[in-house]
């Protein structure tokens, strides 16, 4: 893979006039939906000690008061798709607010904007994404009216991955919604990007030690909801039997006819009632 500018997805939007999109350029809000009326959605930026500060949208219901839900969206990374940016679960995101939840969707920038190197550099620049990601879970708990004891992160491709490694380490984050993560930091960066002689790969599988999800995945337990593309080119069958002997007790979903995008509308259904169940939303 080879990385390519950010791009702009806008679905259900509700804004007034225009929002700033992820590459900082602007684009025209869509039609209002029904529930539109309901919603805010917030160019927001995010301090993060010793990096820039992290570009997202905060989408939230109008209403004040308290007994929302909070979800973190982490994106995917998939050159040349519009929506391989923090607009991959803008409707979703949109749809949920309407149910009582605050969503915070952060810009990623690992990998999307600087390529591994091959050495301890690209473990410094997972933690550096952590740290950002994890500004942004606190400032999902900082929005007036969240629920901390009810609180979710989705992630999708490396959004999954940094989503694992948040929720073990987050007391207070129980619930998880993984699409087709990989095991480790070093395989895709190795396949797509370094190609490393076989005698270094062992090494290089080394600098992640303690950060690949498939370690880490257990101690989410019974708050995990794995959902798989069984037409997948990039997560294939050996991927998903290590995360279901690593994790269990997590809920996991194989899409037979699905490819990686798990764009599928089932897809969605299936992991929007099981967060339903899981931070007792209203139907």
């Amino acid at each position: 893979m080879r990385r390519l500018p950010v791009l702009v997805s806008v679905a259900a939007l509700l804004v007034a006039g225009a929002v700033a999109g992820a590459g900082g350029a602007h684009a025209e809000a869509p039609a209002e939906p029904a529930h539109a009326a309901a919603t805010v959605v917030r160019d927001i930026e995010i301090p993060v000690a010793g990096q820039p500060a992290v570009r997202a949208w905060l989408v939230r219901p109008q209403r004040s008061g308290g007994g929302l839900a909070g979800v973190l969206d982490l994106h995917w990374f998939e050159p040349g798709r519009a929506n391989q940016d923090r607009s991959e679960f803008l409707a979703e995101a949109t749809a949920l607010a309407g149910r009582g939840v605050v969503s915070v969707l952060p810009q990623l920038t690992f990998p999307w904007a600087g390529d591994p190197v091959g050495d301890a550099r690209d473990r410094a620049a997972v933690t550096a994404q952590l740290d950002a990601v994890r500004a942004a879970y606190r400032r999902l708990l900082a929005e007036p009216g969240v629920d901390r004891k009810r609180t979710a992160v989705v992630g999708h491709d490396y959004g999954a991955m940094y989503a694992v490694d948040l929720t073990a380490r987050e007391p207070g984050l129980r619930t998880a919604v993984l699409l087709a993560p990989d095991a480790t930091w070093a395989n895709w960066f190795d396949l797509y990007w370094l190609q490393l002689p076989a005698g270094e790969r062992a090494a290089y599988r080394a600098v992640f030690a303690g950060l690949d999800p498939v370690d880490l995945v257990g101690r989410l337990g019974a708050g995990a909801y794995l959902q798989f593309a069984g037409a997948d080119r990039f997560v294939g069958a050996e991927t998903r039997a290590a995360f279901a002997a690593a994790a269990p007790q997590a809920k996991v979903s194989v899409y037979p006819d699905e490819e990686h995008d798990l764009g599928a509308a089932r897809t969605q259904d299936d992991r929007l009632a099981w967060l339903a169940g899981r931070l007792g939303l209203p139907a």
